[in-house]
């Protein structure tokens, strides 16, 4: 059996068995974990593995979107992933990366001339199953006439996941502004203009 498991989750599981069974003293060594301690355990190391992976998840969809990696950016959404923000909405990886390119234009990334980038942080994450929700607050910096970063805007992302073939995929994002406040999906007709060069 546990060697259809991960090592690393493997590693995991002995380990919490491990404190599970020091925690009930000394005589405890001596027994090994029943079938429910260890399915129990099991359960927590699959789900700090999945929230894990989540995190990497949205770190991941900042980064390669700050650095014009659209084509890496449409592949984080699974294959009905829908992207609703200010640019309009669009589902499917490639219908994605299309609205990328129409809205942020295919110029490659200039490291020494970044217009702006996303900070990211306020992780939430509910697990169900292989889906999920999530919620993260952003704040977009801008570079100033000083050529210094300044917040340019903050809100956050809605967030629905799903595990698809073995990873985890946005199925919706929602791009929220709070200041200043933007509902894209009360957005009407053709989309405005990307608010100060990022979605």
């Amino acid at each position: 059996m546990l060697r259809s498991i991960p090592l690393a989750s493997r590693i995991g599981i002995a380990a919490a068995a491990a404190c599970v069974l020091l925690a009930e003293g000394a005589p405890a060594l001596a027994r090994q974990p029943t079938e429910a301690e260890f399915r129990a355990l099991q359960a927590q190391v699959r789900e700090l593995e999945d929230r894990e992976e989540i995190r990497a998840l949205i770190i991941e969809y900042g980064h390669l979107l700050d650095t014009r990696d659209f084509v890496g950016f449409s592949k984080l959404f699974a294959t009905n992933g829908e992207w609703i923000g200010g640019f309009g909405r669009a589902k499917g990886p490639k219908a994605i990366l299309a609205l990328m390119y129409q809205y942020m234009g295919k110029g490659p990334f200039d490291a020494r001339n970044v217009k702006g980038f996303h900070l990211l942080t306020n992780f939430y994450i509910h697990l169900d199953g292989d889906r999920a929700t999530a919620r993260t607050k952003l704040v977009f910096m801008s570079r100033n006439k000083d050529n210094r970063p300044t917040p340019a805007m903050g809100g956050h992302y809605d967030d629905e996941l799903i595990r698809e073939n073995g990873q985890w995929k946005f199925l919706r994002r929602v791009v929220m502004m709070d200041i200043p406040f933007q509902d894209p999906r009360e957005i009407k007709g053709e989309p405005p203009p990307a608010p100060v060069d990022g979605p």
